[in-house]
């Protein structure tokens, strides 16, 4: 049966491009077709290849089909992008997702293939092939028949790099070498051989982004292999380098290079937008972004305790500052440090990792508590404007203290709380559009002001002093009352407006309404229930 269908002989198993056959009159065609039985299959398969692909419209007329199919007929919807099948068509499928196929055993058939085809591939070539086919092997294998289209049956590692345009190993490790000793001349040379060479520079810059990625594995992980796939020349370069690298650093360049990537979609010689990314994470002191500043403490550190700075006791001072600026999200320029000096008294109290808020203050009534206890909704909209703040965010805990809201992070949440410190300045200013307010937004972990942490649900209720002041001095009589509340607009009434009530009169008249209402006949309550029932 399998051979049949190979060869055609068989025709119940029939395939469908729906990349170029994605009209709704395509899928009428198929609708009308599985009313026949199969031939010589027990069913008859419709395989919808790229199924994504689909109009709406033949989606619609899928539907049906796929509610109520013949007992006879299977269909099997092919797609790498499933979001983009509709969730109707998805609630009657059945679905099976495929995982990557392992480099090793993409070599493995790729080097079945090359032995029937009489190919001769070095071991390198081998690899490369392997990490270039991203854990598909039908990539793999049209970047092995484009290779050999062009160079023939015999293929090395450089074969490859040179058809395909992308840059060596060798380029990677330079640039990134040259990163790590500031280098700038290097970096320049570097891209003017990539772009004399004719590859592509955004190919380049994301080679480089995915180098980074593997150098903070190796960094972290205490798996000799930690399934990167290089070989062991490079993989005793790239641990090297990831030794000399601090995580700040790797971390800055990750974020600049991404940024940079964004920003260089549209822009048609992205060439000076690259180079200067390289050159700000060569040179953070060029960055004035709170990665580029970490990375520059993580710097000081480090000569520090390699012992190239031995006159330490000015150095550890201004490391302290520098940290508690970045973890509380201020920074002061010496000119603006001296006049806050000058007007110390005038100035609010420089925002620390908790001030704690006076116990009259401390009431339901107190703005920041009120803040607090809205920190479900300002939560929601800032992840809402900033989606890269929702690990920062979500479910976090919080706290108060007399500069605003303290979040909260635990100790195994260090990744969390590096993010939170990385996008500081962000997190601060999208607080303030999402509350209205200009309270500080802190970052502290649970087990440094545990016992400073406040239940801002329960607080007693807080009332005005002024409001007591003034209850008290209002007395009971109505009339008061009115005068304390209403002063001003009794004291610039018009007296004469006002009539005076003549008791010795039996009755008194209100002539101009009662001229006008002369025909007018105004019946008791008693009376107009009497009427209503007569009626």
């Amino acid at each position: 049966m399998c051979r049949g269908i190979i060869d055609g002989s068989i025709l119940d198993v029939k395939e469908i491009d729906a990349a170029s056959n994605n009209g709704v009159d395509n899928i009428r065609e198929i609708r009308d077709d599985v009313r026949y039985v199969s031939t010589n299959a027990k069913y008859t398969v419709y395989i919808i290849d790229e199924v994504h692909m689909l109009s709406s419209g033949a989606f619609n007329a899928l539907l049906k089909t796929l509610e109520e199919p013949p007992g006879h007929v299977i269909f099997i919807l092919a797609t790498t992008e499933a979001h983009k099948v509709p969730q109707t068509i998805l609630s009657r499928c059945q679905r099976f997702d495929f995982k990557r196929i392992k480099p090793s055993d993409i070599i493995l058939r790729m080097k079945e293939i090359s032995r029937g085809d009489k190919l001769d591939i070095s071991e390198d070539a081998y690899e490369l092939l392997a990490r270039l086919a991203d854990g598909s092997m039908r990539d793999g294998l049209s970047i092995l028949e484009r290779v050999v289209s062009a160079c023939g049956s015999s293929i090395t590692a450089e074969n490859i790099t040179s058809t395909l345009g992308i840059s060596t190993a060798e380029a990677i490790f330079t640039i990134i070498d040259a990163i790590q000793n500031s280098d700038v001349n290097s970096i320049i040379s570097v891209i003017d051989t990539i772009m004399s060479d004719g590859k592509d520079l955004r190919v380049f810059i994301d080679t480089l982004i995915n180098s980074f990625r593997d150098m903070l594995i190796c960094k972290i992980s205490d798996n000799s292999n930690s399934g990167l796939d290089y070989t062991a020349e490079d993989m005793v370069k790239l641990k090297a380098l990831s030794e000399r690298m601090s995580f700040e650093k790797i971390s800055h360049a990750v974020s600049v290079l991404s940024d940079t990537q964004a920003d260089t979609k549209w822009v048609k010689s992205p060439r000076v937008m690259y180079e200067l990314a390289l050159i700000k994470i060569a040179r953070p002191e060029f960055d004035d972004s709170p990665a580029a500043v970490m990375d520059r403490l993580s710097t000081l550190e480090r000569k520090v305790s390699n012992g190239s700075i031995t006159d330490t006791s000015s150095l550890s001072d201004r490391i302290k500052q520098l940290e508690d600026k970045i973890q509380n999200g201020t920074f002061t320029s010496p000119a603006q440090k001296t006049e806050e000096k000058s007007k110390a008294e005038k100035s609010k109290t420089p925002v620390r990792l908790y001030r704690p808020i006076p116990g009259y203050e401390l009431t339901s009534s107190n703005p920041i508590v009120k803040a607090a206890k809205n920190w479900d909704n300002i939560s929601r909209t800032m992840c809402n404007a900033a989606g890269h703040l929702l690990p920062c965010l979500k479910n976090r805990p919080i706290t108060i203290d007399a500069d605003g809201i303290i979040l909260l992070f635990k100790r195994e949440e260090k990744g969390a709380h590096d993010i939170a410190v990385m996008m500081k300045q962000k997190l601060q200013q999208t607080f303030k559009r999402a509350s209205g307010t200009d309270y500080a937004v802190k970052l502290a972990y649970e087990d440094e002001i545990q016992d400073d942490v406040i239940d801002f649900w329960s607080l007693p209720a807080g009332k005005d002093e002024d409001s007591k002041d003034n209850e008290q001095d209002i007395s009971a009589d109505p009339l008061d009352t009115l005068m304390h509340n209403f002063s001003e607009i009794i004291e610039d009434a018009d007296e004469s407006e006002f009539v005076e009530y003549d008791s010795s009169e039996d009755s008194f008249s209100q002539s101009s309404f009662d001229e006008d209402n002369e025909q007018e006949e105004f019946l008791e309550h008693s009376e107009i229930s009497a009427e209503d029932e007569n009626n």
